[in-house]
């Protein structure tokens, strides 16, 4: 009985050696590589200064040579009826001229979106930060820009309940902050605002029951862009009267369902 135990004994060792060997090792080594191949493609997508990583604009990439977004937005700013000059250029931080700036202006008014890194790339390129370059500032209630209508040029902040000044249309009546993104009225804090290509940004005094209009600039040549005019859809539909179609909203803010051009005065 011992024999034909060994003998069964060596007849299954014989028969496991003869099993053929599990290719665990094979299928990991070929997931390996699948991973860094996907990683590789991401890295490169996410390097590329343009839109498909779905954040914009982007600073240009040193390490590849790559450039950099260069996008024009329109802004204006009504006071009581009137339309401000635009600011003066800027390349500089508003108290530091030895820091140059990406998201300025060249007097044309347009906001000029050039960032020159990441902390002003991206979604860190918001109207709060060009204004604040400028060393101005906006919130849901009030405004301080860089000047006030022809009739008070002095005057430079405009708060919910102030009167709007002799001179303007709608003076003596008490005004509110208004504004709009693309000829379509928002709420909420317009300094939140992410930059964008294309676009018409509106900062207003207005009594409550006026509405912003178009910005004078809305359909104007940037400086440096060439001979191409700033093409916006929802400004081009409110200069003609039409209703502008809503679009998403930007978190914090809500869009007006239409939009509907008024007639107003520009200052000299």
């Amino acid at each position: 009985m011992a024999k034909s135990r060994s003998k069964y004994t060596r007849a299954r060792i014989r028969a496991r050696g003869r099993r053929p060997k599990k290719r665990g090792g094979a299928t990991w080594f070929y997931s390996l590589m699948a991973l860094i191949v996907v990683g590789g493609v991401l890295g490169v997508a996410l390097s590329r200064p343009d839109h498909a990583s779905g954040v914009a604009p982007q600073p240009g990439n040193p390490s590849t040579g790559a450039p950099g977004d260069h996008w024009h937005a329109a802004i204006g700013v009504d006071i009581c009826g009137t339309w401000l000059s635009a600011p003066a250029e800027f390349l500089t931080v508003a108290d530091n001229p030895n820091v140059s700036v990406g998201l300025h202006t060249h007097g044309d008014g347009f906001i000029h979106i050039e960032p020159q890194s990441a902390s002003e790339g991206g979604n860190n390129a918001t109207l709060e930060r060009w204004l604040g370059y400028g060393g101005w500032s906006a919130s849901s209630t009030s405004f301080d820009l860089w000047s006030g209508p022809a009739s008070d040029p002095g005057k430079t902040t405009w708060s919910d309940g102030d009167k709007c000044p002799p001179g303007t249309e709608f003076a003596g009546q008490q005004g509110v902050v208004k504004w709009s993104v693309d000829c379509k009225a928002r709420t909420g804090n317009p300094s939140d605002l992410k930059l964008k290509d294309q676009a018409v940004y509106a900062l207003a005094f207005l009594p409550k029951g006026e509405t912003v209009g178009v910005p004078p600039n809305a359909s104007s040549i940037p400086a440096g862009s060439g001979t191409a005019p700033l093409n916006n859809a929802g400004c081009n539909a409110a200069s003609s009267g039409a209703p502008a179609t809503t679009t998403t909203s930007v978190a914090g803010a809500t869009t007006d369902s239409t939009a509907v051009a008024e007639t107003t005065t520009t200052s000299p």
